[in-house]
């Protein structure tokens, strides 16, 4: 194990013990209550140690799933997930995706997006997570997928608008957006399906979506 290794690890477990002190029951249900663990600068500077270390594919099994933990543990900020090496993204996306926790595997999906990353290789995985069990890894899969203008990224927009749960309009408006940045002509029918939706979310995303003003 490596000084880098060590120095990881430890800051690591120094997050996991606060997390079990500061929740003996287990952590409550959403987000945002890592952000108050206050030893954050010193993981992501021992994070950047690691990787300016060894690269990524050197790191053994169980220091990956570390990583993958902590990473899941950062997904409010997600600067951890940003300063994953370009070239170790999709190596750690696939290890998220045999068993890392789906926190981690929404964001390296996010991360998957950005150009510098091999294009065959993060499509490749990306599409494996648009079929994801989890619907927050698929949504942001398949809008990574859209912003690569990945040709299968309009069947999958198509198919979760499809199969979207009643109770997660969020599903539908992606699916939307997805289309209108492909420009796809599916859009249109999709549009006027959104214009007789039971959600307002929806309806009113469908609005800005004509308007050019979506997000």
């Amino acid at each position: 194990m490596t000084t880098a290794d060590a120095a990881f690890l430890a800051e690591a477990a120094a997050l996991a013990s606060w997390i079990a002190r500061s929740f003996p029951d287990g952590p409550p249900d959403g987000g945002e209550w890592e952000c108050d663990y206050d030893g954050w600068p010193a993981l992501y500077q021992a994070f950047a140690a690691l990787v300016a270390a060894a690269p990524a594919p050197t790191w053994s099994p169980a220091l990956v799933a570390t990583v993958l933990e902590v990473l899941a543990r950062d997904n409010e900020c997600q600067q951890l997930a940003r300063t994953v090496p370009r070239d170790a993204a999709v190596g750690l996306a696939r290890a998220a995706r045999a068993g890392g926790p789906a926190e981690a595997r929404w964001q390296l999906a996010v991360e998957l997006a950005d150009p510098a990353i091999d294009s065959a290789a993060a499509v490749a995985e990306l599409a494996h997570l648009a079929d994801d069990p989890d619907e927050y890894v698929r949504r942001r899969a398949v809008q990574s997928l859209a912003r690569r203008g990945a040709p299968v990224a309009e069947a999958l927009a198509v198919r979760e608008w499809t199969t979207a749960s009643p109770a997660l309009p969020w599903t539908r408006m992606n699916a939307l957006w997805c289309l209108h940045h492909l420009g796809s002509p599916a859009l249109a029918a999709l549009l006027t399906e959104a214009d007789r939706d039971p959600d307002p979310l929806v309806r009113d995303y469908a609005t800005r979506v004509r308007a050019g003003t979506a997000r």
